[in-house]
């Protein structure tokens, strides 16, 4: 019987795209291609008995045109405070394995994934002043979208009333984006798409 897991917490996402995403919209990608990182935070959490809660993951990523078209590179990223067991747990849902939306639906759209590797994994949820570290590998700095005349911050927002991944996204900007994962994964996007959301997964 496959075991079942759930995760609580908070999402960020930095990708090449405009503001938005066009992704959110079954839409084709700004540049026609995919860069980006995602990372969650868990606050309430569980595989079996394993209990995640606090724990942290990341997974850089890209495809050469729309998700769903597949051909993806990827690099998952683990928390190097996890035990044993919860890295195994944490690896097995990020990976697909475990089953359930959102990971094993990207899973399928990935054709060559690097790691697990474990590493010093920081996310700091804060609005626009949000920041993801991942030892080396990777780096997301927020900030504000602002008017282009005013330059007042502005305070959009997606809602995907059958999103699988989050139902309302809120959208800022990235004033540093960057991934080194690997040779073959490497690749920065400041001034692009920047989102938050709260997260609330499932499998198998």
């Amino acid at each position: 019987m496959a075991t079942k897991w759930h995760i609580q917490g908070d999402y960020v996402l930095a990708c090449n795209c405009d503001y938005g995403c066009p992704c959110n919209f079954n839409a084709r990608p700004t540049m026609g291609f995919c860069q980006g990182a995602v990372s969650f935070k868990v606050s309430q959490g569980a595989y079996g008995g394993v209990k995640l809660d606090g724990l942290t993951a990341a997974v850089a990523v890209k495809w050469p045109g729309a998700i769903h078209e597949g051909n993806g590179v990827a690099a998952i990223f683990i928390d190097k405070s996890a035990s044993p067991k919860q890295r195994d747990a944490l690896a097995k849902i990020v990976s697909g394995e475990a089953g359930g939306a959102p990971w094993a639906i990207f899973a399928t759209t990935w054709t060559h994934v690097l790691g697990p590797y474990f590493e010093d994994i920081e996310i700091k949820v804060a609005g626009k002043d949000s920041v993801v570290s991942v030892g080396e590998r990777l780096r997301c700095v927020f900030q504000p979208i602002r008017n282009p005349v005013t330059k007042v911050e502005a305070l959009p927002k997606v809602v995907l009333p059958q999103g699988f991944v989050a139902h309302e996204l809120d959208q800022y900007t990235l004033k540093e984006f960057w991934v080194h994962a690997s040779p073959e994964l490497q690749f920065a996007h400041p001034g692009k798409c920047g989102e938050l959301a709260k997260i609330k997964w499932q499998g198998p």
